[in-house]
């Protein structure tokens, strides 16, 4: 079964999963890339440096086939699918836990007024013109204890309740700020050089408490020496069932700009994201949930 690891930590790691890839890394040293292992920890192959972009893909297959070559007879085996992640955006668990589905990426246009006051001058021009996605996505979860997340619900489900969901809190959205995958990218909730969401009871209809969420985010994230930046405001809405004294979703928009750590970091970029959630009864979500199964 492919499995994606976090080199960053795996490295480091003082458990079994630690000690294998340093196993691995021993009998085929490479930074990162493919490895093919064996269940008992012996490497069948491995692939990092390809040749050329051309050939890339035949060489990854004839990796993969001299992994299987080295295993030897390999016998069907009878697998049930099951959803990896059975709470990333949907349903609680059983501890209360629940987990934001984040997605960001890179945009152009949406009006110069809507450009970060942080952004250079020279970088407006791509603010220019009607709002489109600009490359891939970013795609992210955010886990959240039952303790963070009460912090959503209002006090009061009344119409003009305001109150400031708790710093501490604020400060863990700062991850979608950041519309590139890699872990060295990603601003970490310290990093965040001003973190601020409220929340508002704008209206209450057939026991549904309507929430308007309102935030502001600035980060200067350092990796190797070198700080990269980002600015970005959000608005959303939650619905809270005021029976069930629970949130039922939750939907929030960011906007905003990131600078590149150098020597990229002649351009801010625009960028926006979603973070997005909602309830789902446990019944419905499947047998892998039901055992608190998550990714």
């Amino acid at each position: 079964m492919p499995v994606a690891v976090n080199l960053y930590k795996i490295r480091q790691a003082n458990d079994a999963g630690g000690d294998l890839f340093r196993s691995v890394q021993g009998q085929q040293s490479q930074y990162q890339g493919l490895w093919i292992v064996s269940p008992d920890g012996r490497v069948l192959g491995a692939h990092q440096n390809f040749k050329s972009e051309a050939t890339w893909t035949h060489e990854v297959r004839d990796t993969l086939a001299q992994g299987l070559r080295s295993f030897g007879l390999v016998t069907p085996r009878q697998a049930q699918a099951v959803h990896p992640l059975p709470y990333r955006g949907i349903g609680v668990q059983a501890d209360g836990t629940i987990c934001l589905a984040i997605y960001t990426r890179y945009m152009r246009g949406g009006g110069r007024e809507s450009a970060p006051a942080p952004v250079n001058s020279g970088s407006r021009w791509m603010w220019e013109g009607e709002m489109k996605p600009d490359g891939p996505p970013v795609i992210d979860t955010l886990p959240l204890s039952a303790s963070e997340w009460a912090a959503f619900m209002p006090p009061k489900a009344v119409v003009g309740t305001e109150w400031g969901v708790a710093e501490s809190i604020a400060r863990k959205l700062v991850r979608a700020l950041s519309p590139n995958s890699d872990q060295s990218t990603m601003p970490r909730p310290e990093e965040a050089t001003f973190a601020e969401l409220k929340a508002t009871v704008e209206s209450v209809e057939g026991g549904q408490a309507h929430i308007r969420l309102a935030g502001r985010w600035d980060m200067k994230h350092l990796y190797d020496g070198k700080h990269s930046y980002g600015w970005a405001t959000a608005d959303g809405v939650a619905l809270f069932d005021r029976q069930k004294n629970s949130i039922r979703s939750i939907h929030m928009v960011f906007s905003g700009a990131y600078r590149m750590a150098p020597p990229y970091d002649k351009e801010d970029r625009p960028t926006g994201a979603v973070v997005e959630w909602r309830c789902q009864p446990t019944a419905n979500i499947g047998s892998a949930q039901s055992k608190g199964k998550r990714l």
